[in-house]
């Protein structure tokens, strides 16, 4: 499992506007960290890579879409759920492998809620830093961390 070093919050928010260049309607992405690891600031840069407006926290709205660039992004956040009995309540089955945009979930090692098929993200402290580490668990998973980790 390779990785990127990101030293400060240009860095993450650069790598999130890297992935909007990669991504495609139907995309599923995990993201996985700890409180401040940088997930929100990923998915920022992500939104305004696509030409989308400002992100925030899905913490207590549990889903933020942002309509109006390349792809709808609709960011999602898992840390408030309590049970699986919760999860429907999120309309995730409306909005996951909807070619109009992706599907971006925080806090995604709570709950299996993604097809088999997506990238996971995962962004740890690292000093002053960050690390951010990409596993694809399929074709288009793989090919999206292959891309986001290659050479610009």
């Amino acid at each position: 499992m390779d990785g990127l070093a990101l030293h400060d919050r240009a860095a993450t928010l650069r790598a999130g506007e890297r992935l909007a260049g990669l991504v495609r309607g139907g995309d599923a992405i995990a993201l996985i960290g700890e409180l401040g690891a940088g997930k929100t600031t990923l998915v920022t840069g992500l939104v305004a890579g696509l030409g989308g407006g400002a992100a925030s926290s899905p913490t207590f709205a549990l889903v933020n879409e942002y309509p109006g660039g390349r792809l709808v992004v609709w960011h999602v956040d898992l840390y408030r759920i309590e049970r699986a009995a919760e999860l429907p309540e999120l309309g995730l089955d409306d909005v996951i492998g909807d070619p109009r945009g992706i599907c971006v979930v925080e806090w995604a090692d709570r709950f299996a809620v993604l097809p088999p098929d997506h990238l996971r993200l995962e962004l740890a402290h690292a000093g002053p830093g960050r690390t951010l580490t990409a596993t694809g668990t399929g074709p288009r998973g793989r090919e999206l961390a292959d891309e986001l980790l290659g050479s610009p």
